[in-house]
């Protein structure tokens, strides 16, 4: 027997539990099946008398069996409820999570495995007082499927309370995590239409990626379930085409499910009518999918290494060629300095690639639509490099030279007073120059790294530094650690300043190609601007005896008066490269659609006047008559986009393709073919082939 001392904690106690099972509802009865484990949950314990409730079935199959949405696709059979509830306590239409693709023997069925939640809003609108429970009970009954099917049914059951409704129920937590699977309501005007046996799903949603969109219809007889849906992007929005599973789609709107593949559903409704252009015509956005794993990461950087060896064999670093041979060219005869050199090139050539990539994400990140290759729209930067170039050829033909005043002020000697720091600024040049021309691996991976950013931007361009640096870096070191290679160049001589005043011609060369750029960005006036200023900075390092302080303010004039004409932007957009392109179409998203909507067949050329590997193309292939007569006995449209400067339209459209630089070039079949991307050093023979489909 108790003591008295233990008698009234032990009455209390025994009071407390009593209270408790007549304030709290009763606990849900969980129902079960061969493979099916459910309980009904709801957000409250409690309701309000004409208030409303989120209930909903929780349930989980068994491993490998799984259950159908309220469209089954071409199987199965969606869940069903029976409820037995309270008089004038009502259940509403059940609301299904977005779906999953469920493929089987060649079919494709909607559905679930593991878990689900079905949630059903409810309505008390009975006559029962507060306090009383209100018993709601369904006999649900589902198709469960693995290898086989059966049909299995179980009983749950939940009480609820008439009362105030609490916050928080013991599954509210449920139910909210419910509600997130749940699609988007959207307000999306999207249409439907066949055309030639294909179902075509337009969606005017713009700032969301779709590739790998999946449409669920409500429905059945719309879409060929294990069809796949291809992608059509367009200006404002996209489109998926799917094989139709009925020659005439169903009477009324058609209602079902977007899901994109990140997860993101929306509910949509779509009417019966012929497509808009704005939502197709551009072809399928880029299926390359950023891999943030460290395999992903680590064949991005393999990817990116690759690009930068090749780009080293792209016509794009022929600007800087010459100084890379000139120390090429001593490096046998100073081994010492000649590897210090070619280190301090490699360590310029990746913290300049780095510093572009970090400016780009910069400027991304603040709303700016650029690219790689971004430095080089800038007339700025063009009307610098110019200057520098021009610079580095005078001083490499002798015009001025090391004992000079502006040599000791500026130095900008090659290789003799300060070679480690020339090396360095050789390779910030070199990526300047050449960087913004993509090689092949080069544009997928620097779309990974800006679409990634952060340290996965950072590893994959130091891959790209390193692999552009190591064969100058290696071949400098094979000469110097090679005594019979050292012997068979010639000693320093005469014949250095001879090399010299020749390599110097590539440095005229450039520096007149990036007036040429140059021109392509700024009025007429900037031009001739830029042309006076280049006169002066000549005549300031010639080696004419002239006052210190006059050629001072010679110098001076000439680079002020370079940044003054970089200050005179075209006011318009030019309507077409001044090169010897055949007749084309301006770039335009609106032209291509409507080309593409008329099935006619079209080659795009995304160009600049500073891309050199473009205008390389542009010589041997693009201005051929062989690609002429394949344009004109196909009747394919060639339309040309000019990036030279700053283009929001161009940008958003190489980004469709996993690109952020040019070339691009992509052909469009007839009849709406998929677009097929080129590679960016074009073959004349494989171009013709592609254009007349053989």
């Amino acid at each position: 027997m108790f003591s008295r001392q233990y008698c009234l904690p032990v009455i209390l106690i025994v009071l407390l539990a009593i209270v408790g099972i007549v304030a709290a509802p009763a606990r849900a009865a969980d129902g079960k099946s061969a493979h099916i484990t459910a309980r009904l949950v709801a957000e409250s314990g409690t309701v309000a008398p004409n208030g409303d409730v989120m209930v909903g079935l929780d349930y989980t199959t068994a491993p490998g069996w799984h259950t159908y949405w309220v469209n089954p696709g071409d199987t199965g059979l969606p869940t069903r409820f029976e409820w037995s509830l309270p008089d004038g306590f009502t259940a509403g239409t059940v609301r299904w999570p977005t779906p999953e693709l469920l493929p089987s023997f060649g079919l494709m069925s909607y559905g679930y495995d593991k878990e689900a939640v079905l949630l059903v809003p409810m309505h008390n609108g009975s006559h029962l007082s507060r306090g009383d429970i209100l018993p709601i009970k369904a006999k649900v009954g589902f198709l469960v499927c693995s290898d086989v099917c059966i049909p299995e049914s179980l009983e749950v059951s939940l009480n609820l309370k008439v009362g105030a409704p609490k916050v928080t129920g013991p599954d509210a937590a449920t139910i909210a995590s419910a509600q997130k699977r749940l699609p988007k309501p959207s307000n999306i005007a999207a249409t439907v239409d066949i055309v030639n046996g294909m179902t075509e799903l337009g969606f005017p949603l713009t700032g969301v990626s779709p590739q790998g969109a999946i449409f669920f219809p409500t429905q059945t007889g719309v879409l060929s379930a294990p069809a796949p849906q291809a992608v059509d992007m367009g200006a404002k929005g996209f489109t998926l085409r799917v094989k139709a599973a009925n020659p005439a789609l169903p009477d009324g709107d058609l209602s079902g499910v977007l899901k994109l593949a990140d997860g993101t559903a929306f509910d949509i409704k779509l009417s019966r009518a012929p497509l808009s252009p704005e939502v197709q015509g551009l072809g399928a956005a880029s299926q390359a999918k950023a891999d943030t794993s460290l395999s992903g990461v680590m064949l991005a950087m393999l990817g990116a290494f690759i690009g930068g060896l090749i780009l080293n064999l792209m016509p794009c670093v022929f600007p800087v060629l010459s100084m890379k041979l000139l120390s090429l060219a001593r490096s046998g005869h100073d081994k010492k300095l000649a590897q210090a050199e070619s280190l301090f090139y490699g360590v310029g050539t990746i913290v300049t690639f780095v510093a572009l990539a970090m400016i780009l994400l910069l400027a991304r990140a603040l709303g700016q639509s650029i690219g790689w290759g971004f430095q080089l729209q800038s007339p700025y930067v063009t009307a610098s490099l110019a200057l520098v170039m021009l610079l580095v050829a005078l001083n490499m033909s002798g015009v001025f030279d090391v004992g000079s005043s502006l040599q000791a002020a500026g130095n900008l000697q090659i290789g003799a007073r300060r070679p480690r720091l020339a090396a360095f600024t050789t390779g910030v040049l070199a990526v300047v120059v050449a960087a913004p021309c993509t090689a092949p691996f080069m544009a997928t991976a620097i779309g990974v790294a800006l679409a990634q950013g952060g340290w996965v931007s950072f590893a994959i361009f130091v891959a790209l530094g390193v692999g552009f640096a190591l064969p100058f870096v290696l071949l400098t070191f094979l000469i110097t650690l090679m005594p019979g290679i050292a012997k068979v160049l010639p000693k320093p001589g005469k014949w250095m300043d001879g090399l010299k005043i020749a390599l110097s011609l590539l440095m005229y060369a450039a520096s007149a190609w990036l007036i040429w750029v140059f021109a392509q960005q700024v009025q007429i006036l900037g031009v001739l601007l830029l042309g006076l200023a280049l006169i002066l900075v000549t005549l300031a390092v010639m080696k004419i005896r002239v006052p210190k302080g006059i050629k001072a303010v010679v110098l001076i004039g000439g680079v002020v008066l370079t940044a003054v004409s970089a200050t005179l932007p075209r006011t318009t957009k030019m309507e077409s490269l001044p090169s010897g392109l055949l007749p084309h179409r301006d770039f335009s998203v609106q032209t291509l659609t409507a080309l593409r909507a008329s099935h006619a067949p079209v080659f795009v050329d995304l160009t600049a006047a500073w891309c050199v590997t473009c205008k390389v193309n542009e010589r041997l292939v693009l201005t051929g008559t062989e690609f002429e007569k394949a344009l004109k006995d196909t009747g394919t449209v060639y339309m040309v986009g000019d990036w030279t400067n700053q283009d929001a339209e161009i940008s958003q459209y190489l980004g469709l393709y996993g690109r952020s630089g040019v070339p691009l070039y992509v052909y469009y079949g007839p009849n709406n073919a998929e677009p097929v991307v080129l590679p960016q050093i074009l073959n004349t023979a494989d171009v013709v082939k592609l254009i007349r489909g053989k």
